[in-house]
């Protein structure tokens, strides 16, 4: 018998052959889903944050290494800062329109989307947070690559999200 991958008779569409692949995984498809979805939001932070603090792209934005004091609050590279932050963000977005589309599509959609996508982007807010401490604090104080201490806050957050994912925002039905 011929596996689902291999039949002639099926439209074989990227859909079609992510879902056949995953039926055989000893994972469940949801999990694997959602690690897809990460890994994704993964390097497009990695690119959004090397585009915004790396490229002369945004010529506009405070130099490196630009410290800033506001008494309370001092950073010492606060274009660092805006980068990470505007990275996480793009990362977020593209994030909820995949779950909501591939990941969790089978799962209930609570409420209207917009409210749903603020539901998730508060939801997130911790590893967004965790990500966002993690680089300002592995960078300039122990001298860290930003691109290895994004990647150590993105898997700090990885077990938040998946919690907060499959129990509040897409339950079971």
């Amino acid at each position: 018998m011929q596996p689902d991958l291999a039949n002639s008779g099926r439209e074989r569409s990227p859909l079609r052959v992510g879902d056949a692949i995953m039926r055989r995984l000893p994972l469940p498809s949801t999990l694997v889903r959602f690690l897809v979805v990460g890994g994704i939001g993964y390097l497009i932070n990695q690119f959004f944050l090397y585009l915004l603090y790396d490229s002369p792209a945004f010529w506009f934005l405070p130099s490196r290494n630009s410290a800033v004091d506001l008494g309370l609050f001092t950073h010492p590279d606060i274009r660092l800062l805006i980068s990470s932050i505007l990275a996480v963000e793009v990362a977020i977005v593209v994030q909820f329109l995949a779950h909501e589309r591939w990941t969790f599509r089978d799962r209930q959609h609570r409420g209207w989307g917009p409210l749903r996508f603020l539901r998730f982007n508060l939801s997130s807010a911790v590893s967004p947070i965790i990500v966002v401490v993690t680089v300002n604090t592995l960078t300039p104080v122990f001298g860290i690559s930003p691109y290895i201490s994004n990647t150590i806050g993105i898997l700090a957050g990885f077990t938040w999200n998946w919690t907060v994912n499959t129990l509040l925002i897409w339950p079971q039905r």
